[in-house]
């Protein structure tokens, strides 16, 4: 099966922007939303049997959100399942920070402070996959965890992102922590301290957030520094 090239990758991109409400412009390499920054952009990896889909956003000064995500398939069907991953996952929470394009029901918006300083956090709703139609239940202090290790760092930006991964296969863990794309040794011990829920199948859980510097104070401060 033939596999998209990167200008079918980047209009698949941008009709499910335009899905969600956003006009964009297209460029060479990037989706220009609103004729400016912040761009998006992605490229489509394809593996034997799977793919790998990875989104950029331009920020300012040079800044990149990087999110990767997994496509079930090959070919069109596997971007498809990719981009599926992306919509549930990430997609809302970078509509509702960085165009203003809001769900309530995908994002929760709170303010927290942080070291002294306000920031609009954008919460996406925890993405989950499983084998075999199992569902898992995500584990109660779980965000709270997140939330607390957000609140202890450093974060001298007007904007901030932290994605992070748990996987079980077959009793095998794996865990991911990123802050602005880079390991969080602080997010990742987190994860390891977090009683996760034993099975023989597959099963995954993935949180992507989005501070922003708050410019005003809409209430809902973060938990003791």
């Amino acid at each position: 099966m033939d596999e998209p090239n990167q200008a079918e990758v980047l209009e698949e991109l941008r009709e499910l922007l335009r899905q969600h409400g956003l006009d964009c412009m297209m460029e060479p390499e990037w989706i220009v939303p609103k004729g400016q920054l912040p761009a998006i952009r992605a490229k489509w990896y394809p593996r034997k049997k799977s793919g790998q889909l990875d989104v950029e956003v331009r920020l300012e000064k040079g800044r990149i959100i990087r999110e990767s995500f997994v496509g079930i398939g090959t070919g069109q069907a596997g971007l498809e399942n990719a981009m599926i991953n992306f919509s549930l996952n990430s997609l809302h929470v970078l509509l509702s920070s960085l165009w203003n394009i809001k769900d309530d029901q995908q994002v929760l918006t709170e303010t927290w402070e942080i070291g002294g300083r306000r920031f609009s956090a954008y919460i996406g709703n925890f993405g989950r996959r499983a084998s075999g139609g199992m569902r898992v239940e995500v584990p109660k202090d779980l965000f709270d965890t997140i939330q607390n290790r957000i609140c202890q760092e450093h974060l001298p930006g007007d904007v901030h992102w932290f994605r992070v991964f748990f996987c079980n296969t077959q009793g095998q863990h794996t865990y991911e922590a990123l802050r602005d794309n880079m390991p969080w040794e602080a997010g990742l011990a987190g994860l390891k301290g977090i009683a996760w829920p034993e099975t023989e199948g597959y099963y995954s859980v993935r949180n992507f957030i989005v501070l922003r510097r708050a410019r005003l104070s809409r209430g809902g401060v973060c938990g003791d520094e």
